[in-house]
């Protein structure tokens, strides 16, 4: 697994690999948080992956707008991401 994000509205800059992610939410959006993830798996669920296979959860939770940050979940069946290595 690999983490990595970038600023807002950073169209076309290369996002930056983080080693430490922190989800600052409330238990609600928590809960919302673990549906959206079961919801992911669910779809993935017999179907090919490919490297473009991804769902966001400003997609998936109407209540989303631009004063939250995006969840994306990237699957591919070709390989396995980990961090680099120094």
């Amino acid at each position: 697994m690999l983490a990595y994000g970038y600023e807002w509205d950073s169209e076309g800059q290369l996002p930056e690999t983080l080693r430490e992610v922190s989800l600052d939410c409330s238990r609600e959006e928590l809960d919302q948080l673990i549906e959206f993830l079961q919801t992911v798996r669910e779809e993935a669920e017999g179907v090919q992956l490919d490297s473009l296979s991804h769902w966001h959860f400003r997609d998936w939770n109407p209540a989303w707008t631009k004063k939250h940050s995006d969840f994306i979940i990237l699957l591919s069946d070709h390989h396995t991401w980990t961090k680099e290595t120094d």
